[in-house]
């Protein structure tokens, strides 16, 4: 079989977007042939002999869409199917070629949003594929989608025998952009509640607008005020291919998001044998309901915190293999590709 495949960028040193380099090796390992249109540059080396990818030029979105266009017209007539990645544009913009040369659409998207260019998408489509029922909301069309998991190469995010030496600290981790919708307040006010200086705090990640640049400033300030700075550090951005290590050295890794859908760094976390706590909702059929906890309330996130330390080892191993194999089952890379793949076999 020979797929297309839109995305938003291939780059294996990316912090967002390095996942995507990995389903791309995967989905072509499965494959004839794949080629990739992205929409962003990047690094896209050492993929598979048969996996080309096409880069689409950094010179205004008008130009991109004809070149796309273009592109499009070209590798069309040589693939069975084409694959639209993530963001809903990709479809709205190659699904109608898609249909005038007779191939199957198949688009991804776990978001609770749902506006016109979601809902355009899913006209155009001819199947949606996504992470979970909540990340997929009131379709239009519920016989067009189907929930298939998320996709954590479990090879790659693996637990070590041990954990790495902590001095005797307890060590969380919170992951993903510097954003408000993140409520990563809660997490430091939790700390300061607490008041135990062997807990530590590392927040990997950075805004993405710059509007949003105030409010990780009010953050480090908000660690200033209540003399944190030596159990709260900023990380920064870290390409995922090098987030392996910092899982594996976390004894609980905290996600306060509000975005409703199924989290990957959260599965990563897990697969990696790290204790998880999260807000959000998306995980309610996931997690068992003592490891969700509320947005905007630290005082609960802090008896949380405190619970899970004072466990046993024996509890706390229990409970990190029972994580890891939820991903193993069902959110399991290699699974996620022969679904996708399936996709197109009418």
């Amino acid at each position: 079989m020979k797929l297309l495949m839109i995305t938003r960028k291939v780059d294996r040193n990316d912090a967002l977007a390095g996942f995507t380099w990995n389903w791309v090796k995967k989905i072509g390992e499965n494959l004839d042939k794949l080629y990739v249109i992205s929409w962003q540059s990047g690094d896209a080396s050492e993929l598979p002999n048969n996996v080309e990818v096409i880069f689409l030029p950094d010179q205004g979105k008008i130009k991109k869409v004809f070149v796309l266009w273009h592109k499009l017209i070209n590798i069309l007539p040589k693939v069975d199917g084409l694959f639209c990645h993530m963001n809903p544009e990709y479809t709205i913009l190659s699904a109608p070629l898609a249909k005038i040369f007779g191939k199957y659409t198949v688009s991804w998207y776990t978001h609770k949003q749902v506006n016109w260019r979601r809902r355009l998408m899913e006209l155009l489509a001819n199947r949606i594929i996504t992470a979970s029922l909540s990340s997929f909301r009131y379709p239009l069309f519920p016989k067009k989608v189907a929930v298939i998991g998320h996709g954590i190469d479990i090879d790659k995010f693996k637990s070590l025998k041990s954990k790495v030496e902590s001095q005797g600290n307890f060590n969380i981790v919170s992951v993903g952009r510097i954003s408000p919708t993140k409520d990563y307040e809660s997490i430091i006010k939790a700390l300061d509640i607490l008041g135990d200086k062997s807990i530590k705090l590392k927040i990997i990640g950075d805004v993405i607008l710059e509007v949003q640049r105030q409010y990780l400033n009010n953050l480090k300030q908000m660690v200033t005020a209540m003399n944190l700075e030596e159990r709260v550090e900023f990380i920064g951005w870290i390409p995922n291919q090098n987030m392996p290590v910092y899982y594996q050295q976390t004894d609980l890794f905290i996600n306060m998001s509000g975005t409703g859908s199924v989290d990957k760094v959260v599965l990563e976390a897990m697969a990696c044998g790290c204790l998880v706590l999260t807000s959000n909702e998306a995980f309610e059929t996931i997690l068992p309901k003592e490891l969700m906890v509320e947005k905007n309330n630290p005082h609960q996130l802090a008896e949380k915190i405190k619970w899970l330390k004072d466990l046993s080892d024996d509890e706390k191993n229990k409970m990190e293999l029972e994580l890891r194999q939820e991903v193993v089952e069902n959110h399991n890379l290699d699974k996620l590709v022969v679904k996708i793949i399936n996709q197109f076999k009418k």
